[in-house]
């Protein structure tokens, strides 16, 4: 069963929290420290917290659909998020200590994906440890068929397997990093590419699918 009710009414009581600062004319610097707790205070009852200082800005969501829930997601200390952790069927997501996950940006897990402490994900980077749909086309048609939210969506039908990136990875924007991919420690994955296969520590992938184009001198 998908959880839609509680973001809607979150939305709501957002909604209404706005008006009230627009109309009590509070200053802006004022209304964006509340907007920050608010914001703070959600993320807080999905996730659970190993740290004391994190940076959850506008956009930041934490989305839970077939059965995943609190303790499914866990981030480390200093960690600023503008994109959407997503989990189904309680997959893992662990970001390390001082990550970061740019805007528009999206963890997408059914099984396990594990960012390592100071790794950078850009903004328009996608990160899924599943094929989202199985490839037997028998099965997309009937799936299609089923309705929205119906066990047949779920991405455990298709094919899934865990990711891990190490530490001191910087993703580029608009980089894709598909199932099953380890990335090594202190590599850099240029703009654009599409990993699909591992890539080792201290190095430069770029492309479609991504390779190695350069080793990094330590």
């Amino acid at each position: 069963m998908i959880i839609r009710n509680s973001e809607h009414n979150n939305q709501k009581i957002m909604n209404i929290l706005n008006t009230l600062l627009m109309v009590l004319r509070i200053p802006s610097t004022i209304k964006e420290v509340i907007n920050a707790k608010i914001r703070f205070v959600k993320f807080k009852r999905k996730v659970v917290l190993n740290g004391q200082r994190y940076n959850i800005m506008p956009g930041a969501r934490v989305l839970f659909e077939y059965g995943s829930s609190y303790g499914d997601i866990e981030v480390g200390e200093y960690v600023t998020i503008y994109g959407i952790l997503f989990s189904q069927s309680h997959g893992k997501i662990h970001m390390g200590n001082y990550t970061r996950l740019g805007v528009n940006s999206s963890i997408r897990s059914v099984e396990n994906v594990f960012i390592g402490d100071y790794t950078a994900i850009a903004n328009d980077v996608v990160i899924t440890d599943n094929d989202n749909h199985p490839i037997d086309p028998i099965f997309r048609r009937k799936m299609k068929e089923d309705t929205l939210g119906g066990e047949m969506r779920a991405w455990y039908n298709s094919a899934h397997k865990e990711i891990i990136i190490g530490e001191n990875v910087w993703v580029g924007e608009k980089s894709r990093i598909q199932k099953g991919v380890h990335i090594g420690n202190n590599s850099i994955i240029a703009a654009g590419s599409i990993v699909t296969h591992d890539i080792p520590e201290n190095c430069i992938a770029a492309g479609i699918p991504a390779k190695v184009v350069k080793y990094i001198d330590l």
